[in-house]
């Protein structure tokens, strides 16, 4: 077997460095989805040729098998911070942008991804998708665009992420064959992966009149709006909903993420540059039982001169199978 020999590739305006050649003790990206952002945490020596960064410098970080690195992160240094023993370097992916943009605007009739793409549109986007549509969705400056984005991940259960090469993505949740496969013994090194405890999903019913003869009749509001009594949990009037279509497509999705929260854990396993959010993963011959197909949720790449480069991955159940 040839010995892998792991290393990462830093990316900057004047060029690109090995980790070898940038003098890297420790190097953390973090990978998030749904309200975090992709995160960047390096350690270099005093006299790295990373010591000179400034915060607001781009940044991009490709981690693998010397000669095979792929792209995982990408974004702008936000703090450089010089150390008793060297230098510490944050950086934070476009997305963080948003979390200090704010907006006042109204949407009427229009899909959430036209209302995601006009929000977003400050920074690059790598995939907007959702075939869902609003009769209203208001946004103001109380709180930030990220926030209002989180909102409609909720709505619409989207998988909200920053791609490697930091464009913002809103795609629905994965279903399908797995993207990724991991083996115990092999691969995976560390696993702690079983069911979890879930809460009662919310019934949903929409905002909306007790007459349904069109707009040029009078109406009157429900005053208790019902539910279509799949949910166990308590009733959610939503706004943004005024029919009940609309709203038992939201219980249905809210339903679909309980039962994904059904299944929790992490995986730890050698370098896996390719692990990214909302990827479908399988884990083969896990002893005490197989998991089914698992959703990534997080990821967090590490490499140092002591463990090398391992990817610790969190995951959830996909809803079609659990542990048995």
């Amino acid at each position: 077997m040839i010995p892998r020999r792991p290393q990462a590739i830093i990316s900057r305006s004047s060029g690109d460095l090995t980790s070898a050649e940038a003098a890297v003790a420790r190097l953390e990206v973090a990978l998030g989805s749904c309200g975090s952002h992709d995160a960047l945490y390096l350690i270099a020596w005093a006299d790295s040729k990373l010591a000179d960064l400034s915060p607001g410098e781009t940044l991009a970080v490709s981690l693998g098998d010397a000669g095979s690195e792929e792209l995982v992160w990408s974004g702008e240094v936000t703090r450089v911070e010089q150390a008793t023993d060297g230098v510490v370097i944050e950086g934070l992916a476009p997305t963080a942008q948003l979390s200090h943009s704010w907006k006042s605007e109204t949407y009427l009739s229009q899909s959430i991804a036209d209302i995601v793409s006009d929000l977003a549109s400050t920074i690059d986007t790598d995939e907007v998708k959702c075939d869902m549509a609003l009769d209203t969705f208001t946004v103001d400056d109380r709180r930030s665009v990220w926030a209002h984005l989180r909102e409609l991940a909720r709505l619409a259960d989207a998988e909200l992420s920053c791609s490697a090469e930091g464009g913002v993505r809103f795609v629905p949740v994965r279903t399908g064959g797995s993207d990724l496969t991991l083996r115990y013994g092999a691969e995976v090194i560390g696993w702690q992966v079983g069911p979890a405890l879930v809460g009662s999903s919310s019934g949903m019913a929409p905002l909306r009149s007790a007459s349904e003869s069109g707009q040029e009749k009078w109406h009157w509001w429900i005053r208790e709006p019902s539910a279509s009594g799949s949910a166990e949990g308590p009733l959610r009037v939503v706004g943004a909903f005024s029919t009940r279509d609309a709203a038992d497509a939201l219980e249905q999705a809210l339903s679909d993420r309980a039962k994904r929260q059904g299944v929790r854990g992490s995986i730890k396993a050698v370098g896996q540059p390719e692990a990214r959010p909302g990827i479908l993963l399988a884990v083969d011959d896990l002893p005490g039982g197989d998991p089914g197909a698992l959703r990534v949720l997080a990821v967090t790449h590490h490499m140092d001169g002591q463990s090398g480069f391992t990817s610790t991955i969190e995951v959830e159940g996909t809803g079609e199978g659990a542990i048995g």
